[in-house]
C-alpha cells in the first residue's frame, strides 16, 4: 500500500488556528480516527488511494446502529488492484465523514471485497479537507472553521430477533469475457445492491443462493444472515426458510423456541 505524505520540515510550526490530530502508526502506515455519520473507527490516511474504502464488516455495523439508510447505496463500480484484479464493488454515500475537526458531506465510499478489509480514508474524502501537512505522527489541519454537529438518526430498530446478525459476507472469485479475473461484493449485481438497499423478496433470493450455492460458495451462516434481514420485514417465506433453519440447525445453533417463533409469524396474517 502506498502512502504520500506532505511533511513539516523541523522549523514549522502550527498557527493558532490550526487543528492537530494524533494519529497511529500500525504496520507502516498511519491510521488517523473519523467518524462516519457518528460511528467512530480509524482510518488509514492514504493519499495513494483515489477512493475512500469501507469493509463490508464495517458497513454491516452502520447498518445495526441505523447510520446507513436505504438510499445510501449509491450503485456498482469496477477498481483493478495491483496485480491487475478487478473487483465489482457496491457503492454508498456517506453522509457525514468528521476527520479531526472538519466534517465534510457526501462522500462516496466503496465497499471492499473482504469482509475485514482495512478502512482507507482516500484522496476523494482528503482533498475536501483543505490545506493540510503531516509531522510525523501529527497529521495538521490548517485554517481550521466551525463544523457541523452530527444529527443523529431517529429511526429505530424493529428487529423483533434481537436485533441485527452482522455476519458478513464473502464473495467467490469470478472469471468474466476478456476482462480479466474479475471477483466482487455483487456476483448479482440486481438482486445484491436490492437487497442491500432493503428489498425483503432480494435478501429472501440472497438467502436461497447463499444456502444452494447458487452463482456463490455454499455459506449457510450468510444465508442465514439474509433470511434474518428478510425475515425482520415480514416476508414469510423467509420465515419458514429460517424457521427450517433453525429446527435443522442450518447455519446456526438448532434453537426450537426461535424456529417456532419464525413459524408463528408467518402465520400471522
Amino acid at each position: 500500500m502506498c502512502m504520500m505524505a506532505i511533511l513539516l520540515s523541523s522549523s514549522q510550526v502550527c498557527s493558532a488556528s490550526d487543528y492537530v490530530v494524533k494519529m497511529k502508526r500500525k504496520s507502516g502506515v498511519y491510521a488517523i480516527p473519523c467518524e462516519v455519520n457518528g460511528v467512530r473507527r480509524d482510518f488509514i490516511f492514504d493519499t495513494g488511494a483515489a477512493n475512500t474504502s469501507l469493509s463490508q464488516e464495517f458497513v454491516n455495523e452502520l447498518l445495526q446502529k441505523r447510520r446507513l439508510q436505504q438510499s445510501d447505496f449509491t450503485g456498482v463500480i469496477q477498481t483493478r488492484n495491483a496485480s491487475g484484479v478487478v473487483d465489482n464493488n457496491t457503492t454508498i454515500n456517506i453522509r457525514q465523514l468528521k476527520v479531526g475537526n472538519r466534517m465534510i458531506h457526501n462522500v462516496r465510499a466503496i465497499i471492499a471485497v473482504s469482509q475485514k478489509a482495512p478502512l482507507l480514508l482516500g484522496m476523494n474524502a482528503i482533498e475536501l479537507l483543505g490545506e493540510w501537512t503531516m509531522r510525523n505522527d501529527r497529521l495538521i489541519l490548517h485554517n481550521n472553521t466551525e463544523i457541523q454537529p452530527i444529527v443523529e438518526p431517529t429511526t429505530q430498530d424493529v428487529n423483533d430477533d434481537n436485533g441485527y446478525y452482522g455476519n458478513v459476507e464473502r464473495e467467490p472469485e469470478m472469471r468474466s469475457g476478456n476482462t480479466g479475473e474479475v471477483r466482487g461484493n455483487v456476483s448479482h449485481p440486481g438482486i445484491r445492491l436490492s437487497a442491500y438497499n432493503g428489498d425483503a423478496e432480494a435478501q429472501y433470493l440472497m438467502g436461497i443462493k447463499y444456502l444452494n450455492g447458487e452463482g456463490v460458495p455454499a455459506d449457510p451462516k450468510m444465508a442465514v444472515h439474509w433470511l434474518r434481514l428478510s425475515a425482520a420485514q415480514g416476508y414469510k417465506i423467509a420465515q419458514l426458510q429460517l424457521a427450517e433453519c433453525y429446527s435443522l440447525g442450518v447455519g446456526v445453533e438448532v434453537d426450537e423456541r426461535r424456529a417456532e417463533y419464525w413459524r408463528k409469524k408467518a402465520e400471522e396474517e
